[in-house]
C-alpha cells in the first residue's frame, strides 16, 4: 500500500476535541453556553498532557495551566468575553467545573478541572442511602411486630432460613451469580441483569431493592431472582392496565350521561 504524507496544515486535520454528549443532553448543565461547554472540552483534552509533564499536586490532583491568552486565541474574542467563559465553569461564580488557585508572583493560576460524570455517581449514592434508611426502617418495623411469635418458632424458623440461604449463596456464585440490592441477597448473572435492563429500563434497581426487603423482612428465599422480578413487574403492569381501563370507562359513562 502506498499511503500519501501529510502536507502543513494537513498536519492538523484530525487533531479534534470530545465534546462529551452528556454535557448537551442533560439539564444539569443547560444552564451554561455552548462555548463554556466547548472550552471545558479543551481543558479535558490537556488533562493527559499534565498527567505526563507531572503537573500534579501533594494530593494527587492534576491540574492544568490555561491562559486568558489562550483562550482569546482559541476562540477569537476580547478579553472580556474570555473571563466570562472561564466564570460560567468557575466553582465560585458559576456551575462549579473547575476551580482556579492563585500561586503569585506573576505566576499563572492552576486550574483543576473537575470530573463531569462525579456529580452522577454522588447523587446514585445518595438515593441509594435513602432507600437504605427507608427499608431499614420498614425492616424494624416488621421485626417488632414479628415479636408476638414465640422464641422457640422463630429461633427453629431462623435455623432453616439460614441453612437455606447460604446453601443458595454457594450455588449462586458458583453460577457466576452477583449480589444485588439493599441486603446484597439478590444473586443475578451479567446477563440476568442486562435482560432485567432490557425489560425494566430505569427501573431495575426500584425491582431489585423492593425485592431484597421483601425476602429479608418476611425471611423469604426464591430459587429465581430474575424470573420473580420479571413477574412482580408484568403483575405491576397489568394492575395499572386495568386501574386506567376502570378510570376511562367510568369517565366515558360520566360524559354519557
Amino acid at each position: 500500500m502506498n499511503f500519501d504524507y501529510f502536507y502543513n496544515r494537513q498536519s492538523e486535520m484530525y487533531n479534534f476535541i470530545r465534546l462529551p454528549m452528556v454535557l448537551m443532553e442533560d439539564e444539569i448543565f443547560e444552564s451554561i453556553s455552548i462555548e463554556a461547554k466547548v472550552l471545558y472540552s479543551y481543558m479535558l483534552n490537556r488533562m493527559g498532557l499534565s498527567y505526563k509533564n507531572g503537573w500534579i499536586d501533594e494530593d494527587g490532583k492534576v491540574f492544568i495551566y490555561y491562559t486568558i491568552e489562550s483562550i482569546k486565541d482559541q476562540f477569537n474574542c476580547a478579553s472580556e468575553k474570555a473571563n466570562k467563559l472561564i466564570a460560567e465553569l468557575d466553582i465560585k461564580s458559576g456551575i462549579g467545573l473547575i476551580e482556579k488557585k492563585r500561586q503569585g508572583l506573576g505566576k499563572p493560576n492552576r486550574i483543576y478541572v473537575k470530573d463531569f460524570m462525579s456529580i452522577f455517581n454522588n447523587m446514585e449514592l445518595k438515593n441509594q442511602e435513602v432507600r437504605k434508611t427507608k427499608f431499614q426502617k420498614f425492616d424494624n418495623r416488621n421485626s417488632r411486630d414479628s415479636n408476638i411469635e414465640s422464641q422457640d418458632f422463630r429461633k427453629s424458623e431462623g435455623n432453616y432460613n439460614n441453612n437455606s440461604n447460604n446453601e443458595l449463596r454457594k450455588n449462586d456464585f458458583s453460577k457466576g451469580q452477583k449480589p444485588y440490592g439493599i441486603y446484597k441477597n439478590i444473586f443475578l448473572t451479567d446477563e440476568e441483569y442486562k435482560d432485567l435492563t432490557n425489560e425494566l429500563g430505569s427501573r431495575i434497581n426500584e425491582y431489585i431493592d423492593r425485592l431484597s426487603s421483601y425476602m429479608k423482612a418476611n425471611n423469604r428465599v426464591y430459587q429465581d431472582h430474575k424470573a420473580t422480578i420479571i413477574n412482580w413487574y408484568l403483575n405491576d403492569q397489568a394492575k395499572n392496565i386495568n386501574e386506567n381501563s376502570t378510570k376511562k370507562m367510568n369517565y366515558d359513562i360520566g360524559e354519557s350521561l
